[in-house]
């Protein structure tokens, strides 16, 4: 009994160091994500984002105005390929306007400079109109919404909204997106969705390979208790 204990207890301690290395490195990184900033380093490895089937869940909804691009990625907007802003309603449309653009979401008009700066972000406490359809410009040069309860003319100086009927205007409709641009897109998108303390944690945790991994991790844990045990024993009778 005294050699198979030993035996076993020196091969499966051998085998089981890999996972204690693991685990106390995993351990250790976990325990200082706050001052590592883990949480906003993102994973670029196209292998890892594969894994995690980190894709765009909705359609990409794409408005090209004046050379310029307006698109939305699940709760993501991009002008071109900067981010303008993160959990935002339903993409309607956006017009070009002297000094810049306005961008029309389900509850809100953005405004935008012509280098795509966010000036302001006018809601339904400045008075818009809710459940927002699409946004255009009518044959007289005004801005129009169309919102559930029929079309507008907004006046974004004064910040009024005027109800029109039977206007003439030009909606902004869906285009769509370049080849290249979505590629870019998609590669932006993908980059900020998989933080490195999320595939840490589930390294630690064993479910980076899903329901397996976790099993591994818990048939290691009663081998470390068996390693523990065998080892005391032995300590025990070797006094």
């Amino acid at each position: 009994m005294w050699a198979f204990i030993h035996t076993w207890h020196r091969k499966v301690g051998i085998t089981a160091a890999f996972f204690v290395l693991l685990l106390v490195v995993t351990g250790l990184l976990l325990n200082h994500t706050g001052s590592l900033n883990l949480q906003n380093i993102f994973v670029q490895s196209e292998k890892l984002l594969q894994w995690y089937h980190i894709q765009p869940e909705g359609q990409v909804k794409g408005f090209s105005v004046d050379q310029h691009w307006l698109t939305q990625i699940d709760g993501r907007l991009y002008f071109d390929q900067t981010e303008l802003a993160d959990h935002i309603d339903d993409l309607h449309g956006a017009v070009l306007i002297s000094d810049g653009f306005v961008i029309a979401l389900d509850r809100s008009l953005l405004i935008l400079t012509q280098s795509g700066e966010l000036v302001e972000r006018l809601s339904g406490s400045e008075g818009v109109p809710p459940g927002i359809k699409s946004i255009g410009i009518s044959s007289k040069e005004d801005i129009v919404i169309k919102a559930a309860h029929g079309d507008y003319i907004a006046d974004l100086d004064a910040t009024e909204w005027q109800e029109q009927e039977g206007l003439v205007v030009d909606w902004s409709v869906p285009d769509e997106i370049p080849e290249n641009l979505s590629e870019q897109l998609l590669t932006l998108y993908r980059g900020k969705g998989l933080p490195l303390e999320r595939v840490i944690l589930d390294i630690h945790s064993g479910r980076i390979l899903g329901q397996a991994g976790v099993f591994l991790v818990d048939f290691m844990a009663v081998l470390f208790l068996l390693l523990a045990m065998s080892g005391v024993w032995m300590w025990y009778k070797y006094r």
